[in-house]
């Protein structure tokens, strides 16, 4: 799980995300998927929009990631 982590971590600074923001933007992810009602990439990337992280903050690869390691599959 942790070099999963890293990787994510390592995506999300290629898209310019400075490493102290990492842990609150995974934060805010994971607990939009446990919300239950956003359950798919289009949804979790207009609400993360919508708490001002930006556009299109997931890729597949990177929900798939994130996804392996919530509590919600």
């Amino acid at each position: 799980m942790e070099s999963r982590l890293n990787n994510l971590s390592l995506r999300f600074q290629a898209k310019g995300f400075m490493p102290i923001e990492i842990p609150g933007l995974i934060n805010d992810v994971f607990t939009i998927l446990d919300m239950g009602e956003y359950c798919n990439i289009s949804k979790v990337n207009q609400e993360l929009e919508d708490l001002g992280w930006g556009i299109e903050i997931l890729d597949k690869v990177t929900y798939k990631i994130i996804v392996t390691n919530s509590r919600v599959q």
